[in-house]
């Protein structure tokens, strides 16, 4: 990694390598460093001389210069496979291609938590063909016991008291009808009400 210049109050959250950037403060897309601190983005690369000395060009931008709407910084996150993160400034934007989703995960919200000051998440793990069959199972089987009751005969809706308690398993708030079988939307739990 190269070494960067940091201010007295200014200190290195995480370095990414193998980045690809565009930004309008350089002509074409380069690829090589990436340093996210609590006050800026630094990106390095090298231009390879082919006699001479090689040259290493950094730039910089201030996190205060990223625009932020409604309390978000403007991050727009590729959902395929590219890894990319256009980041917007208040003037120009800064294009990011990350060699995996974790480093793309780790700088967004690394961001966000920068220029927030939350720890909420703005990009989680990336959705897989397994996850995507499994949140399909999991609302089939909610409708499926709404549906039924697990006799196996079908209820009429709006028939009994309303109930609520709380989930065995986990403590959650189940809510139906009495005499309806629920499932835990948190554990999965079936429960009679």
């Amino acid at each position: 990694m190269h070494s960067i210049d940091l201010l007295p109050n200014e200190g290195i959250i995480a370095q990414f390598d193998g980045v690809g950037c565009e930004s309008p403060d350089f002509k074409g897309f380069e690829r090589g460093e990436l340093t996210l601190t609590n006050m800026s983005l630094v990106f390095t690369y090298t231009q390879i001389k082919m006699f001479g000395k090689d040259i290493d060009h950094t730039f910089s931008w201030a996190l205060r210069d990223i625009k932020v709407v409604n309390g978000k910084p403007q991050l727009i996150i590729d959902k395929g496979d590219n890894h990319q993160c256009d980041i917007l400034l208040r003037k120009g934007k800064i294009e990011l291609r990350m060699e995996s989703h974790t480093d793309l995960m780790k700088l967004a919200n690394g961001i966000n938590k920068e220029i927030t000051g939350s720890d909420e998440d703005i990009v989680g793990a990336p959705k897989t063909f397994i996850s995507g069959i499994a949140s399909m199972l999991s609302g089939a089987t909610k409708e499926v016991a709404e549906a039924f009751t697990m006799s196996g005969l079908a209820k009429p809706k709006g028939a009994g008291k309303a109930v609520s308690r709380t989930c065995l398993g986990c403590g959650a708030a189940l809510h139906g009808t009495e005499g309806d079988t629920v499932i835990c939307e948190y554990c999965g739990r079936t429960e009679q009400l």
